[in-house]
């Protein structure tokens, strides 16, 4: 999959601020996640171009149907990868703890991802989400 770990702590963003406002802007991403507004706008194009997000007039970012399940599969995902994390005989605090569950998370092969995927929307993923990391 070409989904890469900062992809998809955007996505985990705009599903976290959209759970408090029905409308997400992209200067609230960058705020949320500490970047330029340019860098979410080339990352909102890339989610876009996978069918995950849509922006519409006046800059409103949406979780599409697909977006939000890739949210829910990864989390569930980042979730066992953090209950299994090994003990390394020295601290990893929280945050480090699942910032290295999203990244591997973000690498490792999609199989499950794509059966359930097809089970649900009944079509494959789009020829760039469906990439695989070589």
């Amino acid at each position: 999959m070409s989904l890469t770990d900062a992809n998809l702590r955007y996505l985990f963003t705009i599903y976290e601020i959209a759970q408090t406002k029905m409308d997400v802007s992209s200067m609230e991403v960058a705020r949320a996640l500490g970047v330029t507004k340019p860098s979410v706008v080339r990352v909102l194009d890339a989610l876009m171009r996978r069918g995950l997000v849509v922006k519409e007039r006046y800059g409103k970012i949406y979780l599409t149907d697909r977006g939000v399940f890739t949210v829910r599969y990864y989390a569930a995902l980042i979730q066992t990868i953090e209950e299994q994390f090994p003990d390394f005989g020295f601290t990893v605090n929280a945050e480090q703890r699942q910032a290295a569950a999203l990244a591997m998370a973000a690498v490792l092969p999609d199989d499950a991802y794509r059966r359930q995927y097809l089970a649900l929307f009944d079509e494959e993923p789009s020829a760039e989400l469906a990439e695989t990391k070589g």
